[in-house]
């Protein structure tokens, strides 16, 4: 199963939801991109909006990695860097209630600005980004790969696959301890996380849990080509 893509038409997301034959609890994955057009996130937005529970990632809101992203982008004046904003999707505005299983990196604070550790993030991560885009040139961006399937071991970049693998441990139990709690409601559980989250969330859901993937579904795009 496709989780994000690039083609002719730009980095694209999918927004899949998967449904148990026996349950109507239905578990809508949401694929974020950390960078990308306001409307991909405006689009995102409006769709978790209609749910009625939020699996978020603390590092979302906003994104410290697309804030990286974002200003190494522009400081090497990649092509594809115009009109890019780093992901903050304001979960409080939404009013669905919203599960963290990261944590809350911000007790009793504001979910629309970066915490301390976020700013770290960008001061250790965006060097090593500009450094990377202004030695492969204006064009480096567009030759990077997002393509992320469900059955992948997410490649990354500048980033520790250690804690990758914690995190996605910690949002398995949340996911599994959701089934459990309201299988029996007719709800639709949004699940917003990064792309490379996204393949421990099927093998959880449609491997352990017995969810399966509902026919059809939409694309949206975060960067155009």
């Amino acid at each position: 199963m496709q989780i994000t893509e690039v083609s002719v038409l730009g980095v694209r997301s999918a927004v899949v939801v998967l449904r148990h034959r026996r349950t109507p609890l239905r578990f809508v994955l949401v694929p974020t991109i950390h960078m990308g057009r306001p409307e991909y996130y405006r689009r995102i937005a409006a769709r978790i909006g209609a749910s009625q529970v939020i699996v978020a990632e603390t590092y979302d809101g906003p994104s410290s990695t697309g804030l990286a992203y974002v200003t190494a982008m522009r400081l090497t004046r990649q092509r594809c860097a115009a009109g890019l904003v780093h992901q903050n999707i304001d979960y409080a505005a939404l009013g669905v209630p919203t599960v963290w299983p990261d944590g809350n990196l911000v007790r009793g604070g504001r979910r629309d600005r970066l915490p301390i550790v976020g700013w770290l993030d960008v001061l250790l991560l965006t060097p090593a980004l500009t450094v990377s885009m202004a030695v492969g040139g204006r064009d480096t961006v567009l030759g990077w790969r997002y393509e992320v399937n469900d059955d992948d071991e997410p490649r990354l970049r500048f980033l520790n696959r250690t804690l990758l693998i914690e995190r996605d441990k910690s949002l398995a139990a949340a996911l599994t301890k959701l089934h459990t709690e309201r299988a029996s409601e007719d709800i639709e559980v949004a699940v917003v996380y990064g792309a490379a989250h996204m393949p421990a969330v099927v093998r959880t859901l449609a491997g352990r849990l017995g969810y399966r993937p509902l026919r059809g579904g939409d694309w949206l795009t975060a960067i155009p080509f």
